[in-house]
């Protein structure tokens, strides 16, 4: 993979979706819950991304939620290409 950022970005995106359609929580409720900052939250999601977030909370939220863990790294084939 040409650019880490790269990655950063898709799993931001796919996060903001999870967050949405499964979670069904605005950001401040989603920080709240998970005892995250919700400006945190929001540079996760956002197209200029620059940190990454760790397996370990990733896991925590697909546990915490119940869904898939995979789903965080949805259309990971098409970066590799």
């Amino acid at each position: 993979m040409k650019n880490t950022y790269v990655l950063f970005n898709l799993i931001g995106q796919n996060m903001k979706k999870i967050r949405k359609d499964i979670i069904k929580k605005t950001q401040e409720k989603l920080a709240e819950d998970v005892n995250m900052s919700r400006s945190f939250l929001s540079h996760l999601e956002s197209e200029n991304v620059d940190v990454g977030v760790s397996l370990d909370t990733l896991f925590y939220l697909s546990q915490k939620y119940n869904f898939d863990i995979r789903l965080f790294f949805d259309g990971y084939e098409k970066l590799l290409k």
